[in-house]
């Protein structure tokens, strides 16, 4: 069974071509073709290889992140990086998804994806083009069967003392709580790290680090996220690559004040 897997990233867009066989392995195989894109203000790096070796790399205009996104998926099936005859060999599409309240994967359908829609404001630069990718693979694969697989799930189970902000009660009432991010990558390393160590997740207590254009860090007990730096948004925590990171709040509100900056102001500075 081929499965193509995409993380839309803010800034990035990654894609993998798997061959699992006919069950699921317990380590990751190698994948049958795998690309990238990194996005400039005006220019796109394209990198693409598959599995016997043959490299892509090239840079173009970017006239928009579609058209950037399909050429890169046409290197799966075309040119020197091809890796199959026909995209219909593609059984099914994994999407990396921010959202607060779904903690399993589930299969994206015209509700799912107005859900998400439902909570871009907590996440404008990662949902917009998560949106976008599972539009793109409808256009180009038709109904191959996409799922959503949530990067805010590990950390749904976080306890209160780790979830809940020091503020009013009402926050609370209205969902505003530390959700974390890149869950799905501190989950996977926190099992890797249990089966390179030849110990059981339950047994340890881990520090797992995800470090890229977006960062953060997550503890890890008994397999289970306790605690993680990023919180109601992707914004706060470690700095990134584009994004503050946590930063005095006064900041903010003496900017508010002084700067008569509103809130689409405040919000490209700290996240561009």
């Amino acid at each position: 069974m081929k499965i193509l897997v995409l993380n839309s990233g803010s800034s990035s867009q990654k894609a993998c071509l798997y061959d699992i066989g006919e069950t699921l392995p317990n380590r990751p195989p190698a994948c049958l073709w795998e690309g990238r894109i990194e996005f400039g203000s005006d220019t796109a790096t394209i990198a693409a290889k598959n599995s016997e070796g043959a490299v892509l790399k090239e840079k173009m205009q970017i006239s928009s992140r579609e058209e950037v996104v399909r050429y890169l998926l046409r290197t799966a099936r075309d040119g020197k990086t091809r890796a199959i005859g026909s995209a219909t060999e593609i059984e099914a599409v994994g999407h990396r998804v921010v959202h607060p309240h779904f903690e399993d994967p589930v299969i994206v359908t015209p509700e799912v994806r107005a859900a998400i829609a439902s909570v871009s404001p907590l996440a404008p630069l990662h949902i917009r083009a998560e949106l976008e990718g599972m539009e793109i693979i409808e256009s180009v694969l038709g109904a191959v069967p996409q799922i959503a697989v949530f990067d805010t799930g590990f950390h749904r189970q976080m306890p209160p003392a780790a979830a809940i902000y020091p503020g009013p009660y009402e926050w609370v009432e209205k969902g505003i709580r530390r959700y974390g991010f890149h869950g799905i990558n501190h989950q996977y390393c926190g099992e890797r790290a249990a089966q390179l160590l030849g110990k059981d997740p339950k047994s340890l207590k881990v520090v797992t680090c995800h470090l890229g254009n977006g960062c953060s860090a997550t503890a890890i007990q008994g397999g289970r996220s306790i605690d993680t730096t990023m919180g109601f948004t992707p914004l706060d925590g470690l700095m990134m690559g584009t994004r503050s990171g946590s930063v005095d709040p006064g900041i903010l509100t003496f900017l508010m004040r002084e700067s008569q900056l509103d809130g689409h102001k405040l919000d490209h500075v700290l996240n561009r």
